[in-house]
């Protein structure tokens, strides 16, 4: 038996290349894990059929992007919209001709989305049949303490079932709900547990941006398969879980017709670990509309759109400008050979009479009272007794109050980094503004509300959060999960 009848004996898929539209040539390198469940060799077949099939797999371009399912109220009465999710086992077909089982809202990967509007109240009733604990955060959302989805007391048993209230009071924004538990956020997120919230508002409706099927919820989610089709998930404690293939909608690298219309994308990073830098084609025209925290004060055009673990953007991409038949490939210029491609636009003939327009003003920038104080952070990596991550030298400690500012107020953050990564990091409870990167004011694109900000290996970050909506007791943390799950995670409490 050769080497290469070996690899394949054992389910171990190394490398693939595929050649893309025009001739130009993008090598792809997905792997099976060796030690995952053997695949038992066909004798009927020859070493290099197999290998055709197991790179079939992951070819780009062959699946259209799928659209995550909407939720369905199960109640609309008194203004108030109700919602009842069950968390628990699925399936989905990621890899053509094998089901790869998930964890996710209704079984679901990606979850539901929810699709709420400012000023009307939803309820959601989550009940947990899975067999392990999980609690439900929306990431990016204005809820009280009980439904903010982060504190133990708050945790879900199996069997149980929990109802949170989003009130709803904030602005528009693309906003999404995932799993938080303490110590195994990592592996669940990784598992499906993540889906979109998405609010509007009076404005964002009468600004004529695109609606129905050119307004498109996109989340990009890194991922690996065992040699059955399931994911494989490896707690990378240093660098955080990075995969090896790029998933859009939960496709991997899919193609999209799209018509020569304006079309709006809510571009969400999903992974773990993983940062993007997008750009369409070799740099070709977005206009970016908002950020975490919603509406931009006007569109600002981009030929990159940088998106750190839990960043979201919404782009307009006016598709007027080209022919049909045109090919147009959304990169992350930050991927390597594996994950460098993440769709696929494909231009076709029609569009009729384009109704919607690209605005020059969006929302007006919000007034915020000065800083009243002036708080910092250091993040640190300890190797011994245990790998964990640290802020300020101290691990996650519910009981501890790590800042508690108090209600109607700003202060300045300052995060110092004091590792080789990057760290995303992650408010609940407010939104805020970035004043600096490494002493440079950051893009005019990322200068508005955000929730999470990336903080670069050896360098420093100051923002200012806005504590103005409610007091309790929250979280601040890395949103690279393992990270988080690793201790780095602090306690914020509001107050009143």
């Amino acid at each position: 038996m050769t080497e290469e009848d070996r690899r394949l004996t054992d389910g171990a898929l190394t490398r693939r290349e595929a050649i893309l539209h025009g001739g130009t040539g993008l090598v792809l390198l997905c792997s099976f894990d060796q030690l995952a469940v053997k695949s038992r060799p066909n004798p009927k077949k020859t070493a290099a059929s197999r290998r055709r099939e197991l790179t079939g797999l992951f070819d780009p371009f062959k699946r259209d992007l799928p659209r995550p399912a909407v939720a369905e109220p199960v109640s609309t009465a008194n203004g108030v919209d109700r919602y009842e999710i069950t968390m628990q086992e699925g399936t989905a077909e990621i890899l053509e001709g094998l089901e790869t089982p998930i964890r996710g809202y209704d079984g679901m990967f990606p979850g539901p989305t929810i699709r709420a509007r400012k000023g009307r109240p939803v309820v959601v009733k989550q009940t947990n049949e899975l067999d392990h604990e999980t609690i439900v955060h929306l990431h990016g959302g204005a809820q009280e303490e009980e439904s903010d989805g982060a504190l133990h007391r708050y945790w879900i048993q199996p069997g149980d079932d929990y109802t949170y209230t989003y009130w709803n009071q904030q602005d528009q924004a693309t906003l999404w709900y995932h799993d938080h538990i303490h110590g195994r956020t990592g592996e669940h997120v990784f598992a499906g547990l993540a889906g979109f919230y998405i609010l509007s508002d009076e404005l964002d409706e009468k600004l004529g941006l695109p609606r129905g099927q050119y307004d498109v919820p996109l989340v990009i989610q890194d991922r690996a398969f065992n040699s059955d089709g399931s994911f494989r998930y490896v707690r990378s404690v240093e660098p955080g879980m990075h995969a090896d293939t790029i998933l859009v909608n939960g496709a991997i690298v899919p193609r999209m017709a799209v018509k020569r219309r304006i079309y709006r994308f809510r571009l969400l990073n999903g992974s773990n670990a993983r940062c993007y830098q997008l750009q369409l084609g070799n740099g070709r025209e977005m206009f970016q509309i908002a950020s975490d925290g919603g509406l931009l004060p006007k569109p600002i055009k981009r030929t990159q759109i940088p998106l750190a673990p839990a960043q979201r953007a919404e782009v307009l991409i006016d598709f007027r400008k080209y022919a049909p038949g045109s090919k147009l490939i959304l990169r992350n210029k930050l991927g390597d050979a594996t994950t460098s491609a993440v769709m696929r636009f494909d231009v076709t003939k029609g569009g009729g009479r384009e109704q919607a327009r690209i605005p020059k003003k969006l929302r007006p920038a919000e007034t915020i009272p000065s800083a009243s104080k002036v708080r910092a952070f250091e993040l640190t990596f300890e190797a011994t007794p245990t790998p964990r991550w640290l802020i300020n030298g101290k691990e996650y400690d519910e009981n501890r109050v790590d800042a508690d500012p108090k209600l109607g107020t700003t202060e300045y953050w300052r995060f110092i980094n004091n590792s080789d990564h990057q760290h995303p990091m992650h408010l609940h409870a407010c939104h805020f503004r970035v004043i600096e990167v490494n002493g440079v004011r950051p893009h005019p694109a990322d200068r508005h509300w955000r929730d999470t900000v990336s903080v670069p290996p050896r360098g420093h970050v100051t923002i200012q959060p806005y504590f103005k909506d409610y007091a309790g007791q929250f979280v601040f943390h890395c949103h690279t999960l393992e990270h988080e799950d690793q201790s780095m995670m602090g306690s914020l409490v509001v107050r009143p």
